[in-house]
């Protein structure tokens, strides 16, 4: 990668070829612009804020000329490094392209520009009795772009899915500027569902979209019995129930969210599960009933929201996790993992042994229902001996998690922070495969460069910085 000197060169001409299109180039935008939610800072030579397709191709042709590195960039909400700039290239900030372009209630789809954050799209579906199911934990930030490019998940994710399941159609620039109107996923466009802007460039997703269901009946669940939480969630599924939501959360992260949001009786050892069954009344109501007589059973204390507020103040104790956290030290290694749902308890005891054996402050929770765990190790990046047992505990827990048939990565993606691992769960020939299709749509590999198809190159050093 050339010298961050000559990339700001060639920025300077890149914002004269495109009058008309915003691109700072001052401090106040290449500091902010220049890490995500990792903490993990790169280099960033200028900020462009497109505000539509047109603006977008003229930026990648632009760059794509000049050799310019480009990063595109939602709300930098990732915990994985995907957007963070490296090198001195220039980033893309989606955040002017944030509209609704249309909405079809009889098709049931919904086309907005990649800006629009996850919560504002289901603000809007809502006022018109729809909704969209993919919504992660971040949603009231994250934005649509960012959830296609990271092929989120969320709460909902075992009923409903990820966002790969609603993309009918993406809006999108190549690396070489060739933009594509209504690109359907039987095509290119597959491949950049989940591809972390490493293929192209998005503009616009036409989503599929569902009517919002006519009922909710919702649960919290201080585990009992020797199953625990997980083994009662694992009964849920054996059982044929299928609960929109059905989440994960350990009794440390618990008694964290309980000191966050001053919730009574949370227990000091057990394990909590929070439920959620949607849909048709009495499809609701036989499921929910099942679910508590299998509760019970399990020695499970239940408590049921018995109106849309208790409801709401449900959904803010499981929203409240991540800021809960937040309060038990500076820094956060959010790692997520994703297990086969046979193995999550047995990974849960594994992951907190391993964190008390290096003496590191460890928080589980997840999504229950797909397998998809949380590890949050809380501590100081400041802290050089620390940092390096947290870089121990990573390494071994995903050794532990490929041991169990497992994967690295349930929806925050590769970035930076995990790439230095792909070697434990691809082989080099699929890694070579995945290389070459890098090269064929970015054949300057200027679309974030050292992230996923390309992460080998220096990606252990921005790990570390």
């Amino acid at each position: 990668m050339r010298e961050r000197r000559e990339y700001r060169r060639e920025i300077e001409g890149l914002v004269r070829a495109v009058r008309g299109v915003p691109v700072r180039t001052g401090p106040r935008y290449t500091i902010p612009y220049g890490f995500d939610a990792t903490g993990l800072r790169g280099e960033c030579g200028g900020v462009a804020f497109p505000r539509g397709l047109d603006d977008l191709a003229s930026l990648l042709s632009e760059a794509s000329r000049r050799g310019v590195p480009v990063f595109m960039r939602g709300a930098g909400s990732g915990f994985s490094g995907g957007s963070v700039p490296r090198g001195g290239g220039l980033v893309i900030s989606t955040e002017h392209m944030h509209r609704v372009l249309s909405f079809d209630p009889g098709r049931g789809e919904v086309e907005v520009e990649a800006g629009i954050v996850n919560r504002e799209l289901q603000d809007y579906l809502e006022a018109r009795g729809f909704f969209y199911p993919p919504d992660p934990a971040s949603l009231n930030f994250s934005t649509i772009g960012g959830n296609v490019a990271e092929n989120a998940g969320g709460p909902r994710a075992f009923k409903y899915g990820v966002t790969r399941r609603y993309v009918r159609s993406l809006a999108w620039v190549a690396a070489d500027g060739s933009a594509f109107e209504r690109s359907a996923p039987e095509g290119p466009a597959a491949l950049l569902v989940g591809a972390e802007g490493t293929l192209g460039a998005i503009y616009s997703a036409r989503l599929r979209v569902l009517p919002a269901p006519e009922t909710f009946r919702t649960f919290l669940l201080e585990a009992g019995g020797p199953g625990g939480a997980l083994g009662l969630a694992a009964e849920t599924i054996e059982a044929g129930l299928s609960p929109g939501v059905l989440e994960y959360l350990d009794a440390k992260t618990m008694r964290c969210v309980g000191e966050y949001c001053c919730f009574g009786g949370v227990g000091t050892r057990a394990d909590y599960l929070f439920v959620e069954f949607d849909g048709g009344r009495d499809a609701v109501s036989a499921e929910a009933g099942a679910f508590e007589a299998l509760a019970r059973r399990s020695a499970a204390a239940v408590r049921p929201a018995r109106d849309e507020a208790e409801r709401e103040y449900l959904w803010k104790l499981r929203r409240s996790v991540s800021p809960s956290l937040a309060r038990r030290g500076v820094t956060k290694v959010n790692e997520d993992v994703s297990l086969p749902l046979g193995r999550l308890a047995e990974a849960a005891r594994a992951v907190h042994e391993l964190a008390g054996e290096l003496d590191l402050d460890c928080y589980l929770f997840g999504h229950a229902g797909d397998g998809n765990m949380h590890v949050n190790i809380m501590t100081d990046r400041r802290r050089t001996e620390e940092m390096e047992r947290v870089r121990r505990f990573v390494e071994r827990l995903f050794a532990l998690v490929v041991s169990l048939g497992g994967a690295l990565s349930g929806e925050h993606g590769i970035g930076l922070t995990k790439s230095p691992y792909l070697g434990m769960i691809f082989s080099e020939a699929e890694l070579a495969l995945a290389r070459g299709i890098k090269r064929a749509m970015d054949p300057g590999m200027i679309l974030n460069p050292g992230k996923y198809f390309n992460a080998a190159e220096g990606a252990g050093a921005a790990r570390s910085g």
